[in-house]
């Protein structure tokens, strides 16, 4: 746990919760899965919708620091203090939740409690969770930050990864949303568009 440890929950609902990271600037991928411990369940499951990294201090504007002398990681080198004044956070919608070792694709039944940890799932996870696209339609309705269709290309992105560039897994994901949006080409376009570099070409 304290391994894949990335951060603590500092706000919490029914549909999501934001975290802040231990380390400046160690932010999850976007559409990646991370989990938290909650109340009567083992865990509660979300994926990572936007994130950023600001000011601690929400009324303080950040400044420029750097110069042709000094500039990216050694800039925060040259300025340790700036991991006190900065922070990153981000938001993860919550899908699925875990009561008694069974799965369940549905809200948890309350937020995850305050400043608690949040891990990265790891690899072997991510199978159990996307062995069935079911939550698809979940992700589709997100308002959030980033557009729900950039949002759910990432998170395909990040799972076929996940799995080991798993292209079948990928094709079966591409089938559910075709037919989630048979009615809607324009959004499902943007996404198999997005993710379409994915799949390796097929010799002839």
């Amino acid at each position: 746990m304290h391994e894949r440890r990335i951060g603590e929950v500092v706000e919490t609902s029914t549909v999501q919760f934001v975290v802040e990271c231990d380390e400046l600037d160690r932010l999850p991928e976007l559409g990646s899965f991370v989990r938290v411990g909650g109340t009567d369940v083992e865990a509660i499951y979300g994926i990572v919708a936007y994130a950023e990294t600001t000011a601690v201090d929400p009324g303080r504007r950040v400044v420029r620091r750097g110069s042709g002398e000094i500039q990216d990681r050694a800039l925060y080198e040259a300025n340790p203090e700036l991991r006190f004044v900065l922070r990153s956070l981000f938001v993860a919608v919550a899908i699925a939740h875990e009561r008694s070792g069974r799965l369940f694709f549905l809200l948890p039944p309350c937020p995850p409690p305050l400043h608690y940890s949040v891990e990265l799932v790891p690899a072997e996870e991510v199978w159990r969770l996307t062995d069935s696209c079911r939550y698809f339609s979940f992700l589709l309705a997100v308002h959030g930050e980033v557009p729900a269709e950039q949002f759910l290309a990432a998170h395909l992105s990040y799972v076929f990864r996940a799995r080991g560039n798993d292209e079948r897994w990928l094709e079966g994901a591409a089938q559910e949303l075709a037919r989630l949006l048979k009615r809607d080409y324009d959004r499902l376009r943007q996404v198999l568009e997005a993710v379409e570099p994915l799949i390796e070409p097929r010799p002839h």
